[in-house]
């Protein structure tokens, strides 16, 4: 992160007077409402986390039966191409760490995503609805509202400036269920969301445009195959866990959400997440979901203050980490991404 050492000098805990509990700042949010930003931070300022920014309400015409996007016939993944064609604000990362390398000589890209707002609305679950459900962190498109819609969100980036994301060209939104910490809400610093070639994979084309998908069961007790926490600097390879571990207060508690990558090639919705589906362990997609698309791992970034908590989602248990995702991008940059792969 850009400002990492400001951020741990603010994780530090303070002992409040009188009290034998410890109180971390910006950890939790005092009353309830997201903390201060500390000086030099790199998110934008969210002011009420229940506000809606003013937008058209954009009615979206995309239906089922989408053409698929042009296959992919490049085999390899060679340097990322011009930044402003694809959108990029800044250097790319060259080295890569952990859990963010390719697979074998899959292709790969990242997204950067600082964190927009919270509120209490899902524009896929619930369209058009606000103070429904559950709690939501959003990252990426600016204008998300209750009643944004992928061509909202597409028309609202034209000028790539209704972004927080470091490729400016990436208008989606990604969100997922407020963690809590003692029951107070904890404001996250960022999101890292991968595009991965699957393994095994060499022709994979780019989410088409109206795509959404939703990731994890918020209903679940139990850990889940594709969804968990981990500390920001555990070992690769370290399993997930069902809940938020204890880490150190230099370092980030990341909920991952990994997304399906098999898509039936007709639906860009469906209320029971049917249109998308997990690939076969060593078979690839199945015959009755055969397009392969871009492996999205979401991964949400939250300040640790080194102390034990108890933690929860406004959705409930831990154990139902979930993530939403709605298609804003540029679709030609998507398509160069996806068939070039960047370095970040």
């Amino acid at each position: 992160m850009s400002s990492r050492s400001t951020r741990i000098t603010a994780a530090l805990i303070a002992v409040t007077a009188g009290a034998s509990a410890l109180v971390a700042a910006p950890l939790l949010a005092a009353g309830g409402g997201p903390p201060a930003l500390p000086t030099g931070h790199h998110q934008q300022p969210v002011g009420n986390p229940l506000a809606q920014p003013d937008h058209a309400n954009h009615a979206d015409h995309v239906g089922v039966g989408a053409t698929l996007e042009p296959p992919d016939d490049s085999g390899a993944h060679g340097a990322q191409g011009p930044e402003d064609s694809l959108g990029h604000k800044g250097a790319p990362d060259t080295h890569g760490t952990g859990d963010d390398r390719g697979h074998g000589r899959g292709r790969q890209f990242r997204v950067t995503c600082d964190f927009v707002k919270s509120g209490m609305f899902d524009p896929i679950v619930f369209p058009g609805t606000d103070m429904v459900g559950h709690n939501h962190q959003f990252f990426g498109n600016t204008s998300i509202a209750p009643d944004s819609t992928t061509t909202s969100l597409v028309a609202a980036n034209a000028t790539r400036t209704s972004t927080s994301c470091d490729r400016t060209t990436d208008g989606s939104a990604y969100w997922v269920p407020a963690l809590e910490a003692d029951g107070t809400e904890i404001t996250p610093d960022e999101a890292r969301i991968s595009y991965r070639t699957p393994r095994g994979e060499r022709r994979v084309r780019a989410f088409p445009a109206g795509l959404t998908m939703i990731a994890g069961d918020k209903t679940a007790t139990t850990q889940q195959d594709h969804a968990g926490f981990r500390c920001e600097f555990d070992a690769p390879g370290t399993a997930l866990q069902v809940s938020p571990p204890t880490c150190a207060v230099d370092e980030d508690i990341i909920g991952v959400v990994t997304f399906p990558n098999c898509w039936d090639g007709k639906n860009l919705s469906s209320t029971d997440q049917s249109h998308v589906v997990y690939a076969v362990a060593g078979a690839g997609c199945p015959t009755d979901h055969p397009v392969t698309v871009s492996e999205l791992k979401m991964e949400t970034y939250w300040p640790s203050d080194g102390q034990a908590h108890a933690f929860t989602l406004s959705s409930g248990s831990t154990a139902g980490l979930h993530a939403d995702f709605m298609n804003g991008w540029d679709q030609a940059a998507l398509r160069r991404l996806v068939r070039r792969g960047g370095h970040r």
